[in-house]
This record gives C-alpha cells, sequence and structure tokens, in this order.
C-alpha cells in the first residue's frame, strides 16, 4: 500500500510559481531574440554574427527546456524526461542527416558529367 501524501499543497502557490516560470521564460526568450537580431543587423564580421545567433539559439534551447517544459537535473522524474527529450532530438537528427546525405548522393548522381552518363543516356542501342 502507497504512503499517502503528508505534504499540503497550496494550489495558489503552485499556480504563482507556474506563471512566474512562463513569465520568466517568456521575457528572457524575448531578450535572447532581440539579442539574435541585433547581431545580424550589427556591423559584427560575418563569423561573429553567426557565432553570436548560434549562442543565442542555444541558450534559448535551454531556457524553453527549462521554464516551458520545466526539465531540470533536480529530480528524478526530470532526468527521465531529459533523457526522453534527448532520445527523440537524437532520433531527428539521425532522420534529418540521412535525409540529406541520401538527396546529396542522389543529387550527385542524376547531375553526373562525363564518360558514364553519356553511356547512360544513350541505351544499348546505339
Amino acid at each position: 500500500m502507497t504512503k499517502p501524501n503528508t505534504e499540503a499543497l497550496d494550489p495558489q502557490e503552485s499556480a504563482a510559481r507556474e506563471v512566474k516560470s512562463y513569465a520568466t521564460g517568456f521575457v528572457v526568450s524575448l531578450l535572447l531574440t532581440v539579442v539574435a537580431f541585433a547581431a545580424l543587423l550589427s556591423e559584427l564580421p560575418t563569423t561573429g554574427k553567426i557565432a553570436l545567433i548560434c549562442v543565442a539559439a542555444l541558450l534559448q534551447i535551454l531556457v524553453h527546456l527549462r521554464n516551458f517544459l520545466h526539465l531540470s537535473f533536480s529530480s528524478r522524474q526530470s532526468r527521465e524526461d531529459l533523457l526522453l527529450v534527448l532520445f527523440s532530438v537524437s532520433l531527428l537528427a539521425i532522420m534529418a542527416g540521412g535525409t540529406w546525405y541520401i538527396m546529396t548522393d542522389l543529387s550527385g548522381r542524376m547531375h553526373q558529367t562525363g564518360q558514364g552518363a553519356a553511356v547512360m543516356h544513350e541505351g544499348p542501342g546505339h
């Protein structure tokens, strides 16, 4: 038999904490978006712009995971959720990378020039 939950839960306190988390996430995400646009419009060298935009994007991913998906390393359930998200991301990366590889290889084969391509187009009767 399971032990009843002995902690008193205050729904108003829980809701206030949720709203605060969402508001903080929104403000930080908005600031990171402004930083990315400012980097794009600035006079920085292209590599600096790309680096700043990538850093802002990575930070924004972390903000979304923490503030909107409530993923953290503090509890066992959060670790399992984080592993689930990382597994999903790895599957998406494998699918996107595989698709990119297949399409690039197919494009190279279709646009092949030279002796091999001429023989393929002539057919066996010529």
